[in-house]
């Protein structure tokens, strides 16, 4: 046990010389000092050990059977109570979950809690009941049994809180992401994480309650904590696994840093470890000179993590049937107040590190850091806010109008894609430029307001820029001619173009270059520094020109209506009508050639697919005019009859 204290003496003067209320000496000489008086103290604590030991065991014999009886009365009683109230409200319990578990799981857990409530109130009273059998409340008997109804108390109540995210028998209830087996092992875990402290502290304070002296009291915590820090160490080993898989359980499928945090949530148990090392450690310190701050601060961080795993889990439970292709408000808001609960959490476990554990400041010399760490988490969470709405605006925009597919599509019926619109262009480089924009003067608001001079850093990032524009002039010329083709709207994804050297349909552009893919499959990425003009073949509209042979005693004059005749019926039918501007019409004869009358047509239609509107008109004009005398010019030899043919061609007639 000696051993143990100078081991343990020795860690506290190491953590002493980290902060100025642990030791008001300043190098090597206040380290040896303040060694010293803790080595003085442990002794000192070391032979009040007996002392302590006989104080315990002769504590029984300060109060007459009756007050023993009613002391121990009150945690029976309430334990009673509380599983009574549980038994009669069970099958409630069961119909709210299988009712209301799978499709209003909040509703059904607020109303379970409060049915478990009940049972805390049936807890509270019969203790209250019992309690007051001891008679005068300002008596020592009265003051050790309320001390003893409020740790079953707070037992009771954070198993209340456990047990309502585990919910061990009842799956469909259960927030935690573990099976039975493994909710049953963690409740267990947590409520050994908090009985342990919580049964060494309530006998602390019997102690001081019945008047124990200052090293008796230091005595009997030398005594507790190594068996408190076994304890603590083992739950965290013993149950490492079950705790790994409720963290594992809430990383997303998609995250993108999913291996990353798989990799912390497997072992968690290592800081675990360290975070109870050091609670035992202060503890010793604690009781050697008569200060809980630095071992209430390690407590306070334990209670705001264990709050921060709950509320995760809650969120995580809420979240998780969210679609996830789509943004949600939902979504929206439970990261909004998932970030806002992540600060307060970081700036509470910041005043308990740095006021409590560590001893730096004192609360007055905290009080203007706590406001700037305050001011900057609002600063921060502001800026979240307006950009999480920002891109729940635009990536619902995105997925309401998604980019029309460039690619081979063999179900598509036709093999142009429509042009998607300029906004939607553009959009996916305007939310990465906005988040970059707010990521930049967020972080930088936030650092002035933690008193960080940000003129350093910026003049720095300025220096840097100026040196990579320098250094990459081909870069800075594709990013600036991109950026000036997409502020004149040059292009849009699913538009033909013609970019000088290549040509193809625009699939997508990076910040540097756009992606064209050719009619043939083949996929161009051109950086926009090579881009010396575009010829944009998909805007507005567009006048197709084709020509057409006939034989030469055509009416031309009949062929004209014919074909004004076909146009016309396009020009109304659903299918052209949003296409055609002008309908398909007979121009003129154009020329004579091989003894054919070629005659031209044309029309003006929209650019997404012209070619369709050609090939109808061509085949109703296949279909009508030979019913009305007009004839198709006939290749020179086929007027001439078989003796026109080539030899091969007319074996084969033969």
């Amino acid at each position: 046990m000696r051993m143990f204290l100078r081991g343990t003496l020795a860690g506290v003067a190491l953590l002493a010389s980290t902060g100025p209320t642990w030791a008001q000496g300043a190098g090597t000489d206040g380290v040896t000092a303040f060694l010293r008086l803790l080595t003085d103290r442990g002794d000192a604590t070391w032979s009040q050990l007996p002392a302590g030991r006989d104080y315990l065991l002769g504590l029984a014999g300060k109060f007459d059977s009756r007050t023993i009886l009613l002391l121990v009365g009150i945690m029976v009683a309430g334990l009673a109570a509380e599983w009574v109230a549980r038994q009669l409200v069970v099958r409630v319990r069961h119909r709210i979950h299988a009712v209301g578990g799978k499709k209003t799981p909040l509703r059904a857990l607020l109303q379970v809690m409060l049915l478990d409530g009940l049972a805390l109130v049936a807890l509270w009273a019969a203790g209250r009941i019992v309690l007051g059998q001891l008679g005068d409340p300002a008596s020592m008997a009265s003051k050790i049994g309320h001390q003893l109804l409020l740790a079953v108390l707070l037992w009771r109540g954070f198993n209340f809180v456990f047990r309502a995210w585990l919910r061990p028998n009842s799956p469909s209830g259960r927030l935690a992401p573990v099976d039975d087996a493994t909710a049953r092992r963690l409740l267990r875990a947590l409520n050994t994480v908090i009985v342990l402290p919580l049964v060494a502290r309530t006998i602390v304070q019997v102690m001081g309650l019945t008047l124990a002296p200052p090293a008796v009291i230091s005595a009997a915590v030398i005594c507790l904590v190594p068996l408190v820090g076994i304890g603590l160490v083992y739950a965290v080993w013993h149950w490492r696994h079950d705790m790994a898989a409720w963290f594992a359980g809430m990383v997303p499928e998609k995250d993108l840093f999913r291996p990353g945090k798989l990799a912390l949530a497997h072992n968690w148990w290592v800081g675990g470890l360290i975070f109870y090392v050091a609670s035992g450690v202060l503890a010793v310190y604690a009781a050697l000179t008569q200060q809980g701050l630095a071992n209430s601060g390690l407590g306070g961080i334990e209670s705001l993590l264990i709050m921060l795993l709950l509320f995760e889990t809650l969120v995580h439970k809420s979240t998780q049937h969210l679609p996830m292709e789509a943004p949600t408000v939902g979504e929206l808001v439970a990261s909004c107040i998932r970030l806002g609960v992540r600060l307060w959490v970081a700036v509470a476990i910041a005043h308990a590190l740095i006021v409590g554990v560590l001893g730096m400041m004192s609360a007055a010399e905290w009080a203007p850091h706590d406001r700037a760490a305050k001011l900057a988490a609002i600063s921060a969470l502001a800026f979240f806010v307006a950009w999480r709405i920002l891109k729940y605006r635009m990536d619902r925009y995105i997925a309401d109008n998604p980019l029309p597919t460039a690619g081979f599509d063999p179900t598509a019926d036709e093999d142009a894609p429509a042009a998607a619109s300029r906004l939607r262009t553009i959009m996916p480089v305007l939310r990465a430029t906005i988040g970059i924009a707010f990521l930049i003067l967020g972080g930088l608001l936030v650092l002035s307001e933690l008193g960080i001079n940000t003129t350093p850093l910026i003049a720095g990032f300025s220096v840097l820029g100026l040196a990579v524009s320098f250094g990459s002039q081909s870069l800075v010329r594709d990013i600036v001619s991109g950026v000036f083709f997409l502020a004149e709207d040059s292009f849009r994804v699913g538009e033909y173009i013609d970019g000088t050297k290549v040509k193809g349909t625009v699939e997508g552009f990076s910040v540097r270059s756009i992606r064209l893919r050719h009619q043939n499959g083949q996929l161009h990425i051109v950086p926009f520094g090579q881009l010396t003009h575009i010829t944009n073949f998909s805007r507005d509209w567009t006048t197709v020109k084709f020509n057409v042979a006939f034989a030469l005693n055509t009416d031309a004059e009949l062929l004209r209506k014919t074909a004004k005749k076909i146009g016309l019926e396009m020009m109304n039918e659903p299918q052209f009508q949003k296409e055609l501007i002008q309908p398909p019409k007979m121009q003129g004869i154009v020329d004579i050639k091989d003894g054919s009358l070629i005659v031209r047509f044309k029309f003006t239609a929209r650019p997404k697919n012209p070619s369709l509107i050609q090939r109808t008109m061509i085949r109703r004009m296949y279909d009508i005019l030979p019913g009305l005398g007009i004839e198709f010019a006939k290749p020179p030899y086929a007027m001439m009859g078989l003796g026109g043919l080539a030899p091969a061609a007319r074996a084969a007639a033969q």
